[in-house]
């Protein structure tokens, strides 16, 4: 069995992955300690640890020294890379590319029908990301945007908008209120990106969406995006099938 955990900028994710299968999947926040948040994991036997962080070198070693000694194995860190089975990073430096949106690709990429089906690859997280795959393997590019919540906390923070503590929904028309009205921008912007995105892929594209935000804007795009919350763990899966 191995276990697979992806550490982004607000929660630390893991699943653990027997063949083709990942069974006791859980994401916790980690209020910028991941370190910390790794001691919940489950501690089962494990063969093999697999790997992905964005939280920069300063935490990488603290992370890679838990779990070694919590499992009694050494972790292997997921790295961007030029190609992979048929899949062709698209920036000008691969290494540059964000393992996460590398990962999430790759899992689209296996998903996909290669040589027939473009795909559209969305994590709506703290970033809100989107990656184009030609049907023929090409990573065509993407985008970084603020994130739904993220995108709120930076409107309130530069204005003096008198608003209120509030559990205001995300509606399907417009705002009424102040706090209402800046979600609403929020919402609006999240998809009219995403929406761009889509486009650029065509038609006929698999599009999916992953991240703590994903469930929130599936409710408000076409029926033919699907959710798949592990999305950047079946991409960590199926690098370890590979190595």
């Amino acid at each position: 069995m191995k276990l697979l955990i992806d550490i982004g900028n607000s929660r630390v994710k893991w699943a653990f992955a027997t063949g083709n299968v990942l069974v006791d999947a859980d994401a916790l926040a980690h209020d910028g300690r991941p370190a910390l948040t790794l001691e919940r994991i489950p501690a089962h036997p494990v063969q093999a640890i697999w790997l992905t962080h964005v939280t920069g070198a300063a935490h990488e070693a603290a992370i890679v020294d838990i779990l070694r000694t919590r499992y009694g194995v050494q972790p292997q860190l997921a790295r961007a890379a030029p190609h992979w089975c048929g899949l062709h990073n698209g920036y000008r430096e691969p290494e540059r590319l964000g393992v996460d949106r590398w990962l999430a690709m790759m899992a689209a990429w296996r998903e996909a029908q290669p040589g027939a089906q473009a795909s559209c690859v969305v994590d709506a997280g703290t970033a809100l990301t989107a990656d184009v795959i030609a049907g023929d393997g090409r990573h065509l590019g993407g985008f970084i945007a603020a994130g739904l919540q993220t995108q709120q906390r930076a409107v309130l923070g530069a204005t003096r908008f008198a608003t209120r503590e509030t559990e205001t929904p995300f509606l399907s028309g417009l705002g009424i209120d102040t706090e209402s009205c800046v979600r609403q921008g929020a919402l609006l912007a999240c998809l009219g990106a995403i929406e761009r995105a889509a486009r650029q892929a065509g038609a006929s594209a698999r599009c999916v969406i992953t991240g703590g935000d994903a469930p929130i804007l599936l409710a408000h795009l076409p029926a033919h995006w699907k959710h798949d919350p592990n999305l950047v763990l079946h991409g960590l899966r199926a690098l370890s099938e590979a190595s």
